[in-house]
């Protein structure tokens, strides 16, 4: 009988996870931050980069023209993220720049993973996840900070 149970439990918990995002919305992340938490709004800014790298890569082949605005908005977040990074910790630019490429690029195949697995749910990459929320969003911080 204990077998039985701890197969039904196990089965649970990883039937569970099949679907387990490798994130969570950045609004949720946020939702616990201090406004004045330099750190959180570096990450921010590097999500919204990785999400339109995410962005840029599945419209590649299909929207070149879009795929391109993409990687163009990443940069600009990436830049931002840097001179503010740059100021916070007292690094040299370059580090700072080195650094946010590199997460932005990380945190691009965590969005690849995901939208993966809401595409095997629901067909789409981002829509009906964490992802269109992020996507909303990164084009609201786009609108009125970064192109004000």
């Amino acid at each position: 009988m204990k077998k039985l149970l701890l197969i039904i439990v196990v089965s649970l918990l990883l039937s569970g996870n099949a679907y387990a995002n490798e994130m969570v919305s950045i609004e949720k992340y946020l939702s616990d931050k201090d406004p004045e938490d330099h750190g959180a709004t570096i990450y921010s800014l590097i999500r919204c980069s990785g999400l339109e790298l995410f962005f840029a890569t599945i419209m590649q082949e299909k929207a070149p023209d879009v795929s391109k605005l993409s990687k163009e908005q990443s940069g600009e977040f990436a830049l931002f993220a840097s001179k503010l990074d740059s100021i916070i910790s007292k690094r040299k630019f370059e580090e700072s720049a080195k650094n946010m490429i590199n997460s932005s690029q990380e945190i691009m195949g965590y969005y690849i993973k995901d939208g993966i697995k809401n595409w095997n749910k629901t067909g789409s990459y981002f829509l009906e996840s964490y992802i269109d929320e992020d996507r909303l969003l990164c084009d609201y911080i786009y609108k009125t900070q970064i192109k004000k």
